[in-house]
């Protein structure tokens, strides 16, 4: 039988995971019409993910408790709410022969443009995974037993300016490359977006049965600092945002 080592950097996803698990596990879905995404994307050659972190940033503006850390002020827990909208996103990256996922973070995503967002993202997809930043702490926690990684973690996730600087306050995964429709984003952040495919369906518009590209979308959320009902609203307003035509001039 084959061996496979478990350590370094897969261990750390692991215990990452683990203690992910322990934050996130409630999760809702939803369907958003993706025509005007399509076309916006179309006509200013983007792909889809630095505009979606753009319209994420826009709906914070009204929900400024989706970019929240429940971190420790000294001994009691607060909440805290950072005027910068630092998405942690998914990102496929070879190691030693193996396909690891980093997550690395797009800081002040409220206050950069589409497109510089954009060229931030590329820039950081053609980076090796030894150049990619904060790689040397990463690399000192693969070097940790399991359950210490475990431990350091946990210990990050207590102070606000930690926990950001290592995960940012929002995730932020998209598979839809995949074929991928609804899914659950297991992560730390407050609030955790998965992107799905865009699939053409039946829809009804305006009385009438229409085929439409349908955009699925998940977010996962931290109950114990929003609850379901307003993690609900904040998907519900980020539907709303992709489907409104005039809502694209307001991204730049």
């Amino acid at each position: 039988m084959k061996k496979i080592e478990y350590s370094g950097m897969r261990s750390t996803i692991g215990e990452y995971i683990h203690l992910a698990s322990r934050i996130n596990p409630p999760f809702i879905c939803i369907e958003a019409d993706a025509r005007w995404l399509i076309e916006f994307c179309s006509q200013n050659h983007f792909t889809y993910t630095p505009v979606l972190l753009k319209i994420i940033a826009h709906v914070q503006k009204k929900y400024p408790i989706m970019n929240a850390i429940l971190a420790r002020d000294i001994i009691r827990k607060k909440i805290f709410l950072p005027e910068g909208v630092d998405i942690s996103i998914a990102m496929e990256k070879k190691h030693k022969g193996r396909t690891i996922v980093l997550i690395p973070v797009i800081r002040e995503v409220n206050t950069k443009s589409i497109e510089n967002i954009s060229s931030e993202i590329k820039y950081l997809s053609k980076l090796p995974f030894d150049k990619m930043p904060n790689i040397k702490w990463i690399k000192l926690l693969n070097l940790d037993p399991d359950f210490l990684k475990y431990v350091t973690m946990r210990v990050i996730c207590q102070y606000p300016r930690l926990y950001n600087f290592f995960f940012g306050t929002i995730g932020f995964t998209n598979l839809g490359k995949y074929g991928i429709t609804h899914f659950y984003p297991l992560w730390i952040n407050a609030t955790v977006f998965g992107i799905g495919t865009i699939e053409e369906k039946p829809v009804a518009r305006n009385g009438h049965i229409t085929i439409a590209p349908m955009l699925y979308m998940t977010i996962a959320f931290n109950h114990r600092i929003l609850d379901g009902s307003t993690a609900s609203e904040i998907l519900a307003e980020v539907k709303r945002t992709i489907e409104d035509e005039n809502s694209y001039d307001l991204l730049e």
